[in-house]
């Protein structure tokens, strides 16, 4: 998933004794799987909204730690930066947090239409719009914006 994605395994955990290529490791993030749901309904209207929460697994310095996490991908012609991050504000105002952006590089998103979210001095989410080459590799012909917010941090930010 990570081809796909435009980004290099950051600590996918695989299954010793997988019985499916499909499902030969957990998963390490959320916003891949929405674009494979986007892909396969590329027949309904748009525009479309979709998310998921959910846990995730990493392993980090041989380890794997698991995070709740929240991830919101928005297709449609007028997808953009600006909308996702409407849709955010609206998310981070109803759990009561303030949050800032910076600029960030993240190759599964356009340069320079990606940022990294800080809640209370952590890093909690990537936030943008998916870059083309990611939308090719998932066969999607409409723009897709998006972000995947790590609950756990950022609740342990307060």
């Amino acid at each position: 998933m990570h081809d796909k994605m435009n980004i290099a395994d950051f600590g996918a955990v695989e299954i010793e004794n997988f019985m499916s290529e499909t499902y030969s490791c957990l998963r390490s993030w959320i916003l891949p799987i929405l674009l494979e749901v986007l892909s396969k309904n590329k027949h309904v209207e748009y525009p479309q909204k979709i998310f998921e929460e959910g846990l995730v697994t990493v392993k980090k310095n041989n380890e794997t730690e698991d995070y709740r996490r929240i991830a919101l991908a928005y297709a449609a012609n007028d997808a953009d930066y600006t909308k996702i991050k409407q849709i955010l504000d609206d998310l981070m105002g109803a759990l009561g947090f303030k949050y800032a952006i910076e600029e960030a590089e993240h190759s599964s998103f356009i340069e320079g239409r990606v940022g990294r979210v800080i809640a209370n001095g952590k890093k909690v989410a990537y936030i943008g719009e998916i870059n083309p080459k990611v939308l090719e590799n998932f066969g999607i012909e409409t723009p897709v914006a998006g972000f995947e917010l790590n609950l756990c941090e950022l609740f342990n930010s307060i």
